[in-house]
């Protein structure tokens, strides 16, 4: 899977952190118990013998080779119990000076063999919704939560479809997957259908840049003019899936509608997935962005048209 280059840089070096801990940790209380407990260095002295001294009966030859590795083992059994015995006397348990690992499938190595182990692609997948700007909204908007009993008639059946749609392009992602426009006025589900979607592409591994435009295009300007900025064009467009949430809620300005016409092209031309959710019109869009624009989004995505009355309103009553 494609996951994001500072992210496993990142969640690497949490695992190569938390496993020294690990280490450490275990080293200390040996070293410690060592100095309160002599019997126990001695039975740790006996123990690191047997290795040797199994070394020594395999190289021997082969006759006798059974016997002599049988009476090793059984003296190397009767020391654990031995060990254990004396731990637990002084009032510790039998693995108190063992490595405690977070994960014991991978020993916090974050890999079992060669394949990413299971709590390194979990720990990816957070650090990823915190890139995305996703966190907040993924604890609550997802499939399972999305309710079609907000919406009557035939808007129930347009947006059931809808929900459809999204499902089987979030399982079936991938960058090269097409890409979405939701159409649509203020608080019929665009957020919560593409959020929904970029938690499960994000599960999956996926890279996923997700900003409303105000967010994006203020990151992009300060960019452009040397300034610090939250999201970089290269970001945006190197993207697995590029999610774009509210555009039109920006303050209009030629720069913007540039922006805008790159980011949809470049991810067009290098045939990248992107979603884009607007509460304006086809004829707003077409005058806000001009044909160069709206003409992309109408004619190369994937049109959804978002129906019903205001969720939000309809949550609280009004």
């Amino acid at each position: 899977m494609a996951y994001r280059k500072d992210n496993l840089r990142t969640v690497k070096q949490a695992y190569t952190e938390k496993r020294a801990r690990a280490l450490g940790i275990a080293r200390a209380r040996l070293a410690e118990l060592h100095r309160t407990i002599p019997e126990l260095c001695e039975i740790d002295s006996a123990l690191a013998e047997t290795g040797m001294k199994l070394v020594n009966a395999i190289t021997a030859g082969a006759e006798g080779i059974t016997e002599r590795v049988a009476a090793i083992r059984a003296e190397n059994e009767e020391l654990q119990e031995a060990r254990a015995a004396t731990l637990r006397f002084y009032g510790y348990s039998a693995d108190y000076t063992d490595v405690h690992y977070e994960c014991e499938d991978c020993k916090d190595t974050g890999y079992v063999g060669t394949a990413m182990c299971a709590c390194m692609k979990r720990a990816l997948s957070l650090l990823s919704l915190e890139s995305a700007g996703l966190a907040p909204l993924a604890r609550t908007q997802r499939f399972d939560t999305f309710s079609l009993d907000y919406y009557q008639g035939d808007d129930r059946l347009t947006m059931q479809a809808n929900l459809e749609i999204a499902k089987r392009y979030a399982a079936s992602f991938t960058p090269a997957s097409e890409s979405l426009l939701f159409l649509g006025k203020t608080g019929l589900g665009k957020t919560h259908l593409s959020t929904s979607i970029a938690v499960e592409v994000i599960d999956k591994g996926y890279d996923v840049v997700y900003a409303s435009a105000p967010t994006l295009f203020l990151s992009l300007e300060a960019q452009k003019f040397g300034r610090d900025s939250d999201i970089h064009i290269e970001e945006a467009e190197d993207a697995d899936l590029l999610i774009l949430d509210d555009l039109g809620t920006e303050n209009p300005s030629p720069l913007h509608v540039n922006f805008l016409y790159r980011l949809v092209n470049t991810r067009m031309v290098s045939g990248k997935a992107t979603i884009i959710n607007t509460n304006l019109t086809v004829r707003e869009l077409r005058e806000r962005y001009t044909d160069r624009v709206a003409s992309r989004l109408l004619g190369e995505y994937l049109v959804l048209g978002f129906v019903g009355k205001d969720v939000r309103m309809q949550k609280i009553g009004t």
